[in-house]
């Protein structure tokens, strides 16, 4: 079977779908759905790093870089000529015309249900795309069960046609006893501390999450709130919030920082506090459990699925719950000993093998239908 893969999101720094991209083509190149995959198009409007692998063929030269035009008005040109068995469309968005059967992953519906938290322009291009894309597909991915239900509600989706196959940490994801001298020396980060890790944006709901923190930072002296990832946008408010003259020497943040460092970030946390308003999966949720660190995240969306009897679960819009958490998880180890087992347990239910299997019969199922 031939499969083209729409990796036009897979640019560093990876961000979730990045990270979803790179891992599902190392899986389906690496024995995912016993060799039923025998060539795999890897396709872009950018030019990519893919690591050369026999199997791979690249399609990343072209002058156009605005990812809708290029996918609209050029790939399905590319797409006649490697005459692929299926496509999979990664980040939601497929050609309007198109003859190859194709699945595609719908990460969450934040669009649709938090249109606030996304730009003008994404909100009036993808809009109107989405319906199509999600109508014209053999099968549509999501992560989570709640995403499904998500997609089917909104897009009226017959369910048969939408498939629930989840992400998962990456190997290098484990508890980490070491680190502790290069996060001091490189971070200036000791513990202890809680932790955050994601975009800096209105939907991770920080604002309200370091309000807590100040409820609850004077009955800890010692603790520190990290904070790790980029600004996405409307950031403003999030920044004014960690300048609190409360919180002064208080807030770490720390921006971008590399995979490789994040295991050791987790492992050595109090807690990793992520009660965002939606998720289509929280992979930073499972992420720290693989790691052993007690999780306090939201009861709504995909985060209350994932982190059901594993974590702490908090009304996200509720302050006082949320330092109520804070205080709980910084002031038990009892609690915190016990979630780390529970989170462990819960983050071995997934794999990227698993991942990657799935998804390959996701692949030979629409390729069937055809």
């Amino acid at each position: 079977m031939i499969v083209g893969l729409d990796a036009t999101v897979l640019r560093e720094p990876l961000s979730g779908v990045g990270y979803y991209i790179a891992r599902l083509i190392e899986n389906l190149v690496d024995g995912a759905g016993e060799g039923m995959v025998d060539r795999l198009l890897v396709l872009s409007n950018r030019a990519l790093s893919v690591p050369p692998n026999a199997r791979i063929k690249t399609y990343d030269r072209h002058p156009i870089r605005m990812r809708s035009l290029w996918m609209q008005f050029v790939l399905p040109r590319i797409l006649h000529r490697a005459r692929p068995d299926v496509v999979h469309f990664t980040n939601y968005l497929a050609p309007l015309g198109l003859d190859v059967p194709y699945v595609t992953s719908f990460h969450d519906m934040s669009l649709s249900l938090m249109p606030r938290c996304h730009t003008l322009k994404k909100r009036l291009l993808s809009a109107h795309l989405l319906p199509f894309a999600a109508r014209n597909a053999r099968l549509i991915l999501t992560p989570s069960e709640s995403t499904r239900r998500d997609v089917v509600r909104l897009l009226s989706v017959d369910p048969a046609r939408v498939r629930v196959i989840p992400y998962a940490a990456a190997g290098a994801f484990r508890p980490v006893e070491s680190g502790r001298e290069r996060l001091a020396a490189v971070y200036g980060v000791r513990p202890p501390y809680l932790l955050y890790v994601g975009t800096i944006e209105p939907r991770k709901n920080l604002a309200r999450t370091l309000r807590a923190f100040a409820r609850v930072s004077q009955a800890h002296p010692a603790l520190r709130f990290v904070v790790v990832g980029p600004l996405g946008w409307k950031y403003a408010e999030i920044l004014r919030e960690m300048e609190r003259p409360e919180l002064t020497g208080r807030v770490a943040r720390l921006g971008y920082v590399p995979e490789s460092d994040l295991p050791a970030l987790y492992s050595h946390a109090t807690a990793f506090v992520y009660p965002s308003l939606y998720e289509g999966f929280g992979l930073p949720v499972v992420e720290a459990m693989a790691c052993g660190t007690p999780v306090i995240t939201s009861n709504g969306s995909s985060m209350a699925e994932i982190g059901e009897d594993a974590a702490l679960l908090v009304d996200p819009l509720d302050e006082g719950a949320i330092a109520q958490a804070l205080e709980r998880v910084a002031s038990d180890t009892a609690l915190r000993e016990d979630l780390r087992g529970r989170g462990l347990a819960r983050a071995a239910l997934y794999s990227w093998r698993r991942t990657g299997r799935e998804t390959v019969a996701a692949y030979l199922d629409a390729r069937r239908s055809a």
